[in-house]
């Protein structure tokens, strides 16, 4: 059998005939979609935008998301055992750092104070309450379900033992089809969530 070989201009006529696929099959490429977690506003709470004067303070962590929620893809459940994900629809940050951000800023707003931080992002100041978070689902399902659960207890200031120890359950459904009532469902979740939290500390003494 003849081994095929190439002078120099054979190539550059391969590499001629080649190079407009690839092209355009790099001009194809579908855009991902990106979502983000949003925070509460005011007028959906109803509570003066100015903090007390003496401001009730509250460092929000650690919050720990179950890993397979450590991926860009937002993850969708489709049978009792199977998750699904899209490679174009995207979280636009660390899913994580999202749901923890939009946390702070709900509970900032909801307890009427900007003394709220999230773990790991503060001084050594001591605060009046720490809020651990532990979720163990957040995520939808193929029939537009949104889904929260999470173990959650409170500590008060220099003491380890909880003032409230609690498991909180929230689901939501969509409005309509398609991806962004779905993923709205799925940000009401963490609302109802955010107000079930700012309640409890309501409801402590200081």
């Amino acid at each position: 059998m003849r081994a095929t070989t190439y002078r120099g201009a054979d190539f550059l006529w391969v590499l001629l005939a080649v190079l407009p696929m690839v092209v355009a099959g790099c001009g194809t490429s579908k855009p991902s979609q990106l979502y983000l977690l949003r925070p509460l506003q005011a007028s959906e709470v109803g509570v003066p935008t100015t903090a007390d004067k003496v401001a009730l303070s509250v460092l929000i962590g650690p919050v720990n998301l179950p890993a397979y929620l450590d991926r860009t893809q937002v993850v969708t459940l489709v049978g009792d055992h199977e998750l699904a994900s899209d490679e174009f629809i995207r979280w636009a940050e660390p899913l994580q750092e999202n749901f923890s951000r939009v946390l702070v800023e709900n509970l900032s707003l909801l307890l009427n104070t900007p003394e709220v931080y999230a773990f790991g992002r503060r001084g050594s100041t001591p605060v009046d309450f720490q809020i651990i978070i532990d979720v163990t689902r957040f995520d939808t399902d193929a029939k537009g379900g949104a889904y929260l659960t999470a173990f959650w207890r409170v500590v008060g200031r220099g003491s380890k033992a909880p003032m409230i120890k609690r498991k909180s359950v929230f689901h939501a459904a969509a409005s309509s089809a398609g991806i962004t009532p779905i993923l709205e469902a799925q940000n009401r979740t963490l609302t109802d969530f955010s107000r079930e939290l700012a309640a409890a500390i309501q409801s402590l003494p200081r």
